[in-house]
C-alpha cells in the first residue's frame, strides 16, 4: 500500500516573503506510519513545483492531506483531484477535524482524522489492510449509508517521547533552507514541537479542542536528542519551538537550557510564553538568554482588562508592560501580537490597543482582527453572526463576522492604521522592525494564527 501524505499550498504576504518551513505535523504522521511499515512519500504543494491539477495521484492507493482554516481551500483541491484518480482520501489537522460534515457529505473526502494523528493514520492503515471493521478505529469520521459516523476518541498521546523524530528525510531540506527566509540573514531556520495541549481555555484559540487541556511535554533529553540531530544531519542553526506555551514547565525550560549549554551548541532560538510565567521566574529568562534564546512570543492582546475577560486571556492587564520590560532587560526581542475587533470593541477602544502597542515598542507588533475559527469556543458565540464561509479570508487580516460596532471597511482600515503608526514612527521604528522582520519572519508563519 503507497501512501501519499499532501500539504497545501497557501499564498499569502509571508509566503511572497519567502517564509517556508517543512510541514511538521504531516512528518510526524508520516515518521508513525513509516514506524507502522508502511511506504510513505510527502509532497508539500509550497515547496513542489508540482501542482495538485498535475500530479499523479494514481501511483498511491491512500492520499492524506492536512489543513488549517485558511489553507482548506488548497487542501481540497489536493482532494478533488485525488479523489477523480481514484484514491482514498483522508483529511485531518485543525479545519477538517472541526467541519467534518461538510467535508465528508460534499464528497471531498472519504474519512476524516479527528485529533493527533500518530496512532490513528496507522491505525486506519492496518484496517484498509486487513479488511476490519471501520467502527473499531478512534478519533475518526466517515458515512455510512450516507450518514456521518463518527468513532469513540482518540486518547491523547501521553508519551510524547515515544513518538519518532519528524520524517524529514522525506522532504526536500535544501528547498526549504533555499527558498525560506534567514534569520539575521545568516541562519536557516528548524521548527521543533516539544509540548502539546494548553491548560489556558483562550475563546478564540484552538489548541484546548484539539490537543486538550492538559499539557504534555517531552522530556529535556528528547528535545536535545532532536536539536542535536537536526543540527548535526541537516545543518541548523536556529530553531524555532513551535509549542503554545513553551514555558509551562520552567523546571524544564532549565533542564533544556542547561543541556544546550553543556552540549556548547551554537543555535539561535524562538519561544512563546505566558507574561505570568515569565515574570514568576525571572532566573529562567536569564538562563534561556545564555543558552541562546533570542525572541520570546507574547500574547498581550489587550491593554482593556474587560476585553481580556472577554478573550477567556487569564492575565493581569498590567503584565504585559512588565514581561516586556523583563524580556529586555535580558536584551530578548519582544514579539508582541494584539486582536483588534473583539466583540465589544469600538473605534476607541481598538486606538487605545493600538497606542497601548507603541507604548511597549517591542521588536516587532503583529496586529489581527479578531477571527472565529472553526473548533474555539468563539466560533460559536458568533456562528450566526458570520459573513460568509470563504475560509481563505479567515486569516487574521479580514472582518469575516458582522461586528456590532465597527462595520467592516473601518475595521480594514483600523488594520492598516495599527501597522502604518506603529511602524512609521520613525526612521529607528522603520530601522527595527525591518531588523526584526528578517530575524522573525518565521515566527509570523509559525504563530501568526496562535494569537486566534
Amino acid at each position: 500500500m503507497n501512501i501519499l501524505l499532501a500539504n497545501p499550498k497557501c499564498v499569502n504576504v509571508l509566503e511572497s516573503f519567502g517564509v517556508v518551513f517543512p510541514p511538521l505535523g504531516l512528518l510526524y504522521v508520516a515518521a508513525a506510519a513509516e514506524k507502522a511499515g508502511y511506504t510513505v512519500g510527502v509532497e508539500d504543494f509550497f515547496v513542489s513545483r508540482n501542482t495538485p491539477s498535475r500530479f499523479n495521484f494514481r501511483d498511491y492507493d491512500v492520499v492524506g492531506i492536512t489543513s488549517d482554516t485558511r489553507r482548506f481551500p488548497g487542501a481540497l483541491e489536493i482532494a478533488k483531484r485525488a479523489k477523480q484518480q481514484g484514491c482514498t482520501v483522508v483529511m485531518g489537522g485543525p479545519h477538517p477535524a472541526f467541519v467534518d460534515d461538510d467535508v465528508l457529505m460534499d464528497g471531498y473526502a472519504d474519512f476524516v482524522v479527528k485529533g493527533e494523528g500518530e496512532l490513528t493514520f496507522p491505525n486506519l492503515l492496518d484496517t484498509f489492510r486487513g479488511g476490519n471493521d471501520l467502527c473499531h478505529v478512534k478519533g475518526i469520521s466517515y458515512l455510512v449509508h450516507g450518514k456521518v459516523m463518527r468513532t469513540a476518541p482518540r486518547e491523547l498521546v501521553e508519551d510524547l517521547d515515544s513518538l519518532p523524530f519528524p520524517a524529514r528525510h522525506l522532504v526536500d531540506i535544501d528547498a526549504y533552507k533555499r527558498l525560506g527566509m534567514k534569520y539575521g540573514g545568516k541562519r536557516s531556520v528548524a521548527s521543533l514541537s516539544t509540548s502539546r495541549g494548553c491548560p489556558n481555555a483562550c475563546d478564540f484559540c484552538v489548541t484546548p479542542q484539539m490537543y486538550g487541556r492538559r499539557w504534555r511535554a517531552r522530556t529535556p533529553a528528547s528535545v536535545v536528542s532532536e536539536i542535536e540531530h537536526v543540527y548535526h544531519d541537516y545543518g541548523y542553526r536556529a530553531f524555532a519551538f513551535c509549542d503554545d506555551n513553551f514555558t509551562a514547565s520552567p523546571k524544564r525550560v532549565r533542564e533544556i537550557c542547561r543541556l544546550i549549554i553543556e552540549k556548547q551548541l551554537d543555535i539561535w532560538w524562538w519561544s512563546l510564553s505566558t507574561t505570568s510565567t515569565l515574570l514568576s521566574n525571572e532566573d529562567m529568562v536569564s538562563l534561556m538568554a545564555k543558552a541562546g534564546a533570542r525572541t520570546v512570543y507574547i500574547g498581550v492582546e489587550s491593554p482593556d482588562p474587560d476585553a481580556l475577560k472577554e478573550f477567556n486571556k487569564n492575565k493581569e492587564a498590567d503584565a504585559s508592560s512588565k514581561a516586556v520590560a523583563l524580556l529586555k532587560r535580558h536584551n530578548l526581542e519582544v514579539f508582541a501580537s494584539y486582536i483588534l475587533g473583539g466583540i465589544n470593541d469600538n473605534t476607541g477602544a481598538i486606538l487605545r490597543t493600538i497606542r497601548f502597542a507603541r507604548s511597549l515598542d517591542t521588536s516587532v507588533a503583529q496586529f489581527t482582527i479578531l477571527t472565529p475559527y472553526p473548533g474555539t469556543a468563539l466560533f460559536d458565540k458568533l456562528k450566526n453572526r458570520l459573513r460568509h464561509k470563504k475560509w481563505r479570508l479567515y486569516d487574521g487580516t479580514h472582518l469575516v463576522f458582522k461586528h456590532a460596532h465597527v462595520p467592516f471597511v473601518p475595521m480594514e482600515l483600523l488594520l492598516i492604521w495599527a501597522y502604518v503608526s506603529y511602524y512609521a514612527r520613525g526612521w529607528r521604528a522603520l530601522k527595527g522592525f525591518l531588523k526584526a522582520f528578517v530575524r522573525n519572519a518565521l515566527l509570523l508563519k509559525l504563530f501568526g494564527g496562535k494569537a486566534h
